[in-house]
């Protein structure tokens, strides 16, 4: 009869330990990493300048030039392109390597939001997997668009959010409102899911007082020299940016909007289409598209402040059942309307992506039912059920902007941690369903 050696006996039983399924899900990490790696060196943002595109590539390359329309939009994706425009010098292998690392990164800074959320390890790494797999996290990284810093921003600012409850201290919480204003300088539909989950920590923070005080000492800091730049310019404060351009035009029912900007002696002529309207979003089920006809047309003086922008917006306002209307509109172009640019069908991951949509409404309306028949374990972890109704409220069904499919790709993030949240409640049943750490 053979005995092992002593040091083949404990690798044989260090063997029989592995964690197959963790195994596994690494192995589909590390797949999708790479894949991840990959794929910004066939689809370079550097040969993909068009449209809205090369309008953030070119007010990255002039920041300091007197264009209105870069002033329009939320100030840091212009800032953070600038900064990239000079590491790169423009050369398309390190801008290939800027995206890949985006698309890399932004995975796990979801996933270490699910660290915190979950007791489960297994359902943390399920996560990182299908973050890392994510169709529609795939092509946007070969565009110069807001959704590649908004999206990996976003995972910060909900991990920090998770952060800052656990460990409540003072530091944390302000970390937690510097990402979250940096989001929010990204895009502005951070700016309300920002105010709810800060509420959300802040409420039972035990130094809500040292807290709030360091958290609005930062908002003045950085939103302040923007809030008076922007007043300067357009004669209003508003640090993220306007919005009026997107309100108007989507409330107006027309397909285009036109824009003359004056500022003394200088004007500004600017046209604009959404491509909701630009093409049939629900092939091949319907040929269905928006009924809007037309071009709404907007003249502002920049230096009146927001007096024609509130004409413009009492005059061009359609009527209320038109109003009904759009807002369904709106509802159906978020939630499964098709993404721009990244939907070329010669892709596969874009492919399936097209394919996949159609899964985001059903997950929706499966969750809002669970969460509502499993109420008090959905108020035990209230964080993502808060941030996805304030996304639905402000972003699916208001008439701030006409709605587009990639507006959509944070509320998938969502959706998935929301689905793994419910996975771990009913995992640990009968355990209570609160939590040790009071998970958010």
């Amino acid at each position: 009869m053979f005995h092992r050696h002593p040091i083949q006996a404990a690798e044989a039983a260090r063997r029989d330990d592995w964690d197959w399924p963790l195994v596994v899900l690494g192995a589909l990490i590390l797949a999708g990493c790479l894949l991840r790696l990959i794929d910004p060196f066939y689809h370079n943002p550097a040969f993909h300048l068009f449209s809205d595109p090369l309008r953030h590539w070119d007010n990255a390359r002039m920041p300091l030039a007197p264009s209105p329309m870069a002033l329009l939009d939320p100030p840091f994706f212009q800032v953070w392109l600038s900064i990239v425009q000079k590491w790169t010098l423009g050369h398309p292998t390190l801008i290939a390597i800027y995206a890949a690392t985006m698309s890399l990164v932004t995975p796990w800074l979801w996933y270490r939001f699910l660290r915190e959320m979950l007791t489960s390890r297994r359902l943390a790494m399920l996560g990182w997997a299908l973050f890392a797999w994510l169709p529609s996290w795939f092509d946007i990284f070969g565009y110069f668009m807001t959704e590649t810093l908004f999206l990996p921003l976003l995972g910060a600012s909900l991990w920090a959010t998770a952060r800052a409850h656990r460990k409540k201290t003072t530091a944390s919480f302000c970390v937690m409102a510097v990402l979250w204003i940096f989001t929010a300088l990204t895009r502005g539909i951070a700016a309300p899911i920002a105010a709810v989950a800060g509420l959300l920590v802040w409420y039972r923070h035990p130094l809500k007082w040292r807290a709030g005080v360091g958290a609005m000492l930062i908002a003045v800091i950085i939103l302040g020299p923007l809030a008076y730049r922007n007043q300067t310019t357009f004669g209003f404060w508003s640090p993220f940016g306007s919005g009026w351009l997107n309100e108007i035009y989507a409330a107006s029912g027309k397909r285009e909007i036109n824009l003359k900007f004056r500022w003394g002696a200088g004007s500004w002529t600017y046209g604009f289409r959404s491509p909701s309207v630009s093409y049939r979003q629900f092939e091949p089920l319907t040929d269905w598209s928006p009924e809007r006809e037309g071009a709404v047309e907007v003249s502002v003086d920049l230096q009146q402040g927001a007096r024609d922008w509130l004409a413009a917006a009492r005059l061009t306002r359609a009527a209320p059942e038109d109003l009904l209307r759009f807002r369904l509109e709106n509802l159906a172009l978020v939630m499964a309307g098709e993404t721009w640019p990244d939907s070329n069908q010669r892709h596969w991951t874009a492919r399936l992506a097209s394919s996949l949509r159609w899964i985001w409404a059903p997950l929706f309306v499966a969750l809002v039912i669970v969460g509502t028949l499993n109420w008090r374990a959905t108020l035990a972890r209230p964080l993502v059920p808060a941030v996805i109704a304030t996304w639905f409220c402000v972003q699916a069904v208001s008439l701030l902007a006409i709605n587009e499919g990639r507006y959509r790709k944070p509320l998938e993030g969502l959706l998935i941690v929301q689905t793994l949240i419910v996975m771990d409640v009913l995992r640990r049943r009968p355990a209570p369903l609160a939590p040790q750490r009071h998970r958010i």
